[in-house]
């Protein structure tokens, strides 16, 4: 594809490690509620059907994840027990917030590469103030031209980013690894999407894709660095 195009980027398990941190939050505090009675399984359902919820309201990030533990406490029948447990469930989350960033495989090479043929824009939902920490520390920043935080990924936002930032749907991509987010929103909006899917990708992010992606506007890579043979 000729230069030019504007290329929104998706930022957590697209250019770094994310969800497999929070995996393993979940995984100790399985353990830790398994000295109570409560199954891995309970915890682990319990825990989804929680954050479906809270996520439409209070929105992502390590904070609304803390809390959203605190209520699975309660409602695995723990209120008893929250008291002990709320040091162990805050410690996990300072920590969390403190994890070092672990950048993808060939991602900063391909951005400089991007950045150098398009306008490139990073695309990221969450917290405000913590995806923008994540951006300073991962070392990436001088990679964007423009760098975009919203509460959601939805159709809305991808029309409203296209509107603020004085873009055509028809000359804009979106990449990244959730279905949910970066792929199908995008696509309602007029986006092309460039699809990298991810192992450790959050189950809340995964939606069945369209069969014949290519003819769906919708095109998959394996690796990041694949992106520089697209655009």
């Amino acid at each position: 594809m000729g230069p030019g195009l504007t290329l929104f980027i998706d930022a957590d398990d697209t250019l770094w490690e994310n969800n497999i941190y929070f995996d393993s939050v979940i995984g100790r505090t399985a353990t830790r509620l398994a000295e109570y009675g409560v199954t891995t399984d309970r915890t682990r359902e319990a825990l989804m059907a929680i954050e479906r919820k809270r996520t439409r309201a209070h929105g992502y990030g390590s904070l609304n994840f803390g809390a959203s533990l605190e209520v699975l406490c309660e409602h695995v029948g723990l209120v008893h027990a929250l008291d002990e447990l709320r040091p162990f469930l805050r410690a996990e989350i300072a920590s969390l917030r403190r994890k070092r960033l672990e950048l993808l495989p060939e991602v900063p090479d391909t951005l400089a590469y991007l950045r150098r043929r398009h306008r490139v824009v990073l695309f990221t939902k969450g917290n405000h103030d913590e995806q923008w920490d994540k951006v300073v520390r991962s070392g990436l920043r001088d990679h964007f031209h423009q760098v975009d935080v919203v509460r959601e990924k939805d159709t809305a936002a991808y029309v409203d980013a296209a509107r603020r930032l004085g873009v055509r749907a028809d000359g804009a991509w979106m990449i990244g690894n959730s279905p949910k987010s970066d792929i199908l929103p995008a696509r309602e909006a007029g986006f092309g999407a460039v699809f990298v899917p991810h192992p450790g990708t959050w189950a809340l992010e995964l939606a069945e894709l369209p069969p014949d992606n290519h003819d769906a506007g919708i095109l998959r890579i394996d690796t990041f660095a694949q992106l520089q043979d697209l655009f």
